[in-house]
């Protein structure tokens, strides 16, 4: 076996999602038994508590905590990178480290998000390992199944378990040679149900011909999916906005556009996957002016633990509004508008439906969420509550908010 890198301490996708594989990746694939129950809240110090709105759908979700079926997101994470080819498909000679190097961002990705307090060890097959059927046998591109997707993953294990060891395995990473387009997009299942090596794997990510277009930011993603995020793209369009799966969240979180500008983790997310302190969130009280200093997301996991990330404004139960910083820098450097991004969570909303929500400084622009940010300077009026949120600047890439009931 060969150690690639060793740091330091659902819902299936429709034939119409799938067919725009240009624009969206991770589907997650489920048995139609599964049934995830939802956790209670989990307990917190400090006033942050008052804002951790409790998980309210099964599944993945963007409630607290995480649920059940996830991955832990701190500590030690061992992935088996399982390389597979095909008898109609065989690798290429040479062609092993250009697939590992394809992936290998992702791993910084997630280790550089969260702080470090996600640590990636991944070990790799020596070789490619021969897949017991041809590709075609594998219905990526004709609808696959919860079923087909394990069989997959069931062979490329029984396939590798002569020359690996899975008995200290965490997750399964399947990726298919460069040379079988038929393997045609990347989903996650964290209900595999195989055991090897005494080992009962239960999360897989199996990576397909999209790879090649998306690099390790898909394995970033997928990964999202096996440590409990939800899919911030809509798996169906909004009627008035036909073929605008990202209506939601733009380009604003790796979980939505894969492509986007701005594929740094939401602040939210980042406290659901315990990668922020509760004492870097500041819920806004309810009936008195709440005021933050915002540090840019993308340095939020190694600021310290007294330097605010986020504002949370509780709106119900299921519902808060937050504000964020985003600024061009770590993996938002390319994003074109920076100053306050605004949105909401609702966790009584499933996955690929809009948990999440971005509120647009400039509705109707031609860039669509790409300018959604509101610059210091400007306000915005939450409209059930009438609390106005503004806006000032700050120095360093700092964003100074105040939330006014």
């Amino acid at each position: 076996m060969n150690q690639l890198r060793t740091t330091r301490p659902y819902r299936a996708l429709s034939l119409a999602a799938t067919a725009a594989v240009v624009l969206v990746t991770g589907a997650v694939t489920v048995p139609a038994s599964a049934s995830a129950g939802v956790s209670p809240s989990s307990a917190a110090a400090g006033p942050a508590a008052e804002c951790r709105l409790p998980a309210a759908v099964d599944g993945l979700g963007s409630g607290f905590p995480v649920d059940e079926q996830a991955l832990p997101a701190t500590g030690t994470l061992k992935a088996a990178l399982l390389y597979v080819d095909f008898e109609d498909h065989p690798a290429p000679a040479g062609s092993l480290d250009e697939a590992g190097a394809n992936l290998a961002s992702g791993v910084e990705y997630l280790e550089r998000v969260s702080g470090g307090r996600l640590d990636v060890e991944t070990t790799s097959s020596d070789g490619w390992v021969r897949m017991p059927e041809p590709s075609t046998s594998y219905p990526f591109d004709r609808g696959l199944s919860y079923e087909d997707h394990v069989r997959y993953i069931g062979d490329a294990i029984a396939a590798a378990d002569a020359t690996f060891d899975f008995s200290d395995v965490d997750v399964v990473w399947v990726t298919a040679t460069k040379e079988a387009p038929d393997i045609t997009y990347s989903p996650t299942t964290n209900f595999l149900d195989v055991t090897a090596d005494g080992n009962h794997l239960t999360h897989a990510v199996t990576f397909g011909f999209d790879q090649w277009r998306w690099g390790g930011l898909v394995l970033a993603h997928e990964s999202g999916h096996t440590l409990g995020l939800p899919d911030l793209y809509l798996f169906e369009a909004p009627p008035d906005d036909p073929g605008n799966w990202h209506a939601a969240v733009g380009g604003w979180d790796l979980m939505g556009l894969i492509s986007g500008a701005g594929p740094e983790y939401l602040a939210w997310h980042r406290w659901q996957l315990g990668w922020l302190e509760d004492a870097q969130v500041v819920c806004a009280e309810p009936r008195r002016a709440t005021s933050a200093l915002l540090r840019p997301v993308a340095g939020s996991g190694t600021a310290a633990p007294w330097q605010d990330a986020m504002v949370v404004y509780r709106l119900s139960e299921t519902r808060a509004v937050v504000v964020e910083n985003r600024q061009p820098v770590g993996y938002d450097a390319g994003i074109g508008t920076s100053g306050a991004l605004v949105y909401t969570v609702d966790t009584s909303v499933p996955s690929g439906e809009g948990p999440v929500r971005v509120v647009d400084s400039t509705p109707g622009s031609a860039d669509g969420l790409d300018d959604a940010p509101f610059a210091p300077g400007s306000s915005w009026t939450e409209p059930t509550s009438g609390a106005v949120l503004t806006f000032r600047p700050g120095p360093a890439n700092t964003l100074g908010v105040t939330m006014t009931p």
